[in-house]
């Protein structure tokens, strides 16, 4: 019974989302379906205990919610000038506009995140920023076993460092290897 009343309250809560009214709504609910009498404070459990069991709306972007909240405070301003009250209307038209800059903001964040590609034959390692590398320092450093150490360096597990030898291109190390491990 507790299981299908979780149910039900994610179901008010979805078409309701102010709590004391969805916990009404779930309460009649209730009453009607399972012949149990509770009280609203219960009902407001159970809707606390369906948002967090289901975790709904913990997943929505912060522009979805300003955004919503924007639109909120807009009815609230067309509320208030039907019945007159001029002063609370503004506070809601400002709140809203407040509402949709964060909106915004968040939006523009998101979308300024992601990575750039450039795709060119124009550009050369170096204007991306990338220094110019001498082959034979490379070499120098390949035969005098600086990439061996320092991958023997690294703290990971011998498969790992094998996989490293070979994207290296290092023949030599796993002979090495056995011939310490045989003795």
């Amino acid at each position: 019974m507790f299981l299908k009343q979780l149910q039900w309250a994610a179901e008010a809560y979805e078409f309701e989302k102010n709590i004391t009214r969805a916990a009404n709504k779930l309460r009649f609910r209730i009453a009607g379906e399972q012949g149990i009498n509770l009280d609203v404070r219960s009902c407001k459990y159970r809707i606390n205990e369906a948002i967090s069991y289901f975790n709904i709306d913990n997943n929505i972007p912060i522009k979805v919610w300003q955004s919503n909240i924007a639109d909120r405070y807009a009815d609230l301003a067309k509320l208030c000038i039907a019945n007159g009250n001029y002063k609370i209307a503004k506070l809601c038209i400002d709140s809203e506009l407040e509402s949709r800059v964060k909106s915004a903001a968040a939006a523009e964040a998101e979308r300024d995140w992601a990575p750039i590609f450039l795709i060119s034959t124009n550009i050369t390692p170096e204007i991306a920023g990338f220094s110019k590398k001498n082959m034979k320092t490379i070499g120098k450093k390949s035969t005098e076993g600086f990439y061996i150490n320092l991958i023997e360096s690294f703290p990971i597990d011998k498969d790992e460092k094998r996989r490293l030898y070979l994207d290296a291109n290092i023949t030599d190390v796993e002979p090495i290897e056995e011939e310490q491990n045989e003795e």
